[in-house]
């Protein structure tokens, strides 16, 4: 008896000591991932891995992104809407001057407040014309990866803007910066690169202090690139036939074995039982007939990548690990924008461990650890996807306002044993209206309404119709006033937009 009351004390006190503990933090971000591309979604393509971990957590349905990859990343880290950081018009180049301005202060900053060690392995992609503006120098402790938005897998530098990327930052124990560059590991296959040092970071971490890993990886951004023999040992028995498709196969395979070695790495790790891991894309992907690379399919979901469309800024996202092992198998409907993720995590460590920071700046995420920890309702109501000079895009509920041009290309990429999707329109009234669309001009991006100042406009209820096939601008007149003028009460926070200067 004396003994069972000894193990039950010790093992009440380590209860106790795991419950104030701040919980391991794991972002695993992957590149252009579509909605279609991962078979829980109906995918042509397997993912077997995603599909697993997805199941042993909560899918999250109506994860919102930015169009690209900076600008997704910059909401993340920052969690504010883009256009309070000026790089709301374009995405950041290698060398083209643009970046995350240094008077924002980043997730990895307010975490090394409340005790965490931060390393960044993989893509920054927020801007590298000074040291200052680079992940050490921004809150991360360590750095493994490139600075840049995509390089090439084997080679490691930029296929269109040159130079060699990829890089390793730290600080010695005097807290002198040090930089190897990494040109000995050329030819060797960047996603495992990564991945094995995300794994060393994971066994080398020191326990007593609690690890925010930013694992982010260039899997499945073009160019389409994997080791020999992956596009047709992941495309085999998909019947995909498409050639930018079958590369994407083998590119996804490549994701998959890295997000199943690095998961397995931290269930052996004694930090399992209090990490949380977040699995989400920064972006939808770039259907192949559509662009010029890619292979993605975001389907049923319009276009893709860059545009204002859903199938931009509507991305697969799960969250899995203990602390939400009771939600396993669950799925939530609930908005959620990626700037809600610092603010969600603050309100799981603080209930934790007490601990909170101030946050410096105005911020636009909302606190949904409710909806990640218990399935609950979103506290998000609204979002700000765009405030630009050409274009603009605002979501209100159900509803989604699209003004001026939404990007540079339009439709549905269909896979095999899809329905195709088409624009519906209302039948013209006039004689050369019909004819228009007798011959088939009513197509693209036709659908728009011009409204009374001139601008074209597209109104989608999102929920009904997620495929934003029915503009319901001419219909709900009411509804667009009110959602333009909330978009009007927004242009006090825009900052002047940057622009690459090359």
């Amino acid at each position: 008896m004396a003994l069972l009351l000894c193990f039950l004390v010790v093992c009440t006190i380590g209860a106790l000591a795991s419950a104030s503990k701040a919980p391991n933090v794991v972002f695993i971000i992957a590149d252009d991932l579509g909605w279609n591309d991962v078979s829980y979604h109906g995918s042509d393509l397997k993912s077997p891995v995603l599909d697993k971990l997805a199941s042993e957590g909560i899918r999250m349905e109506r994860h919102y992104t930015q169009p690209e990859c900076s600008t997704t990343r910059a909401s993340l880290l920052t969690s504010r809407y883009i256009v309070r950081t000026g790089l709301q018009a374009d995405v950041i180049l290698n060398g083209g001057g643009m970046a995350l301005p240094l008077n924002e202060t980043l997730m990895p900053e307010y975490l090394r407040e409340l005790g965490y060690s931060n390393y960044l392995v993989g893509k920054w992609h927020q801007g590298a014309n000074s040291w200052k503006e680079t992940p050490v120098f921004r809150g991360f402790d360590y750095f493994y990866g490139y600075y840049g938005g995509q390089l090439h897998y084997f080679g490691h530098y930029h296929h269109k803007f040159g130079g060699h990327d990829f890089r390793r930052d730290y600080r010695d124990a005097d807290g002198k910066f040090h930089q190897d560059i990494l040109k000995k590991e050329s030819g060797k296959y960047i996603t495992k690169l990564l991945t094995d040092e995300a794994i060393r970071v994971v066994e080398e971490h020191d326990r007593s202090k609690p690890m925010f890993l930013y694992f982010s990886v260039p899997n499945v951004h073009s160019p389409n690139q994997s080791p020999k023999g992956y596009n047709e040992k992941y495309g085999k028995d998909t019947g995909v036939t498409e050639y930018d498709r079958k590369q994407l196969a083998g590119n996804l395979g490549g994701l998959e074995e890295s997000v199943h070695n690095l998961t397995e790495a931290l269930k052996a790790s004694d930090m399992w039982d209090n990490t949380l891991v977040v699995f989400l894309s920064d972006n939808g992907g770039c259907p192949q007939d559509l662009m010029s690379y890619g292979g993605h399919s975001n389907y049923p979901l319009r276009s893709g990548k860059t545009t204002l469309f859903e199938g931009a800024l509507r991305a697969p996202a799960f969250v899995f690990g203990p602390m939400v092992d009771h939600l396993r198998g669950q799925e939530t409907h609930g908005l959620f924008h990626v700037s809600d993720w610092f603010p969600t995590l603050h309100s799981i460590i603080t209930a934790k461990t007490g601990r909170k920071v101030k946050m410096v700046n105005p911020i636009d995420g909302v606190d949904n650890s409710d909806m990640i920890l218990r399935n609950g309702p979103s506290r998000r109501e609204e979002i700000l996807h765009q405030l630009n000079l050409g274009n603009q895009a605002y979501r209100m509920g159900d509803y989604k306002i699209i003004v001026g041009n939404p990007g540079e290309y339009d439709g549905y990429k269909k896979t095999a044993g899809r329905p195709e999707i088409k624009i519906r329109y209302d039948e013209p009234e006039d004689f050369l209206g019909k004819l228009k669309c007798s011959l088939g001009l009513c197509g693209g991006f036709g659908d728009f309404i011009v409204d009374e100042d001139g601008a074209n406009v597209r109104l989608y209820n999102v929920i009904e119709d997620p495929s934003e096939t029915y503009n319901l601008a001419s219909k709900m007149p009411e509804k667009v006033r009110e959602m333009r003028a909330r978009i009007e009460q927004f242009k006090g926070i825009v900052m002047p937009a940057q622009a690459n200067d090359k």
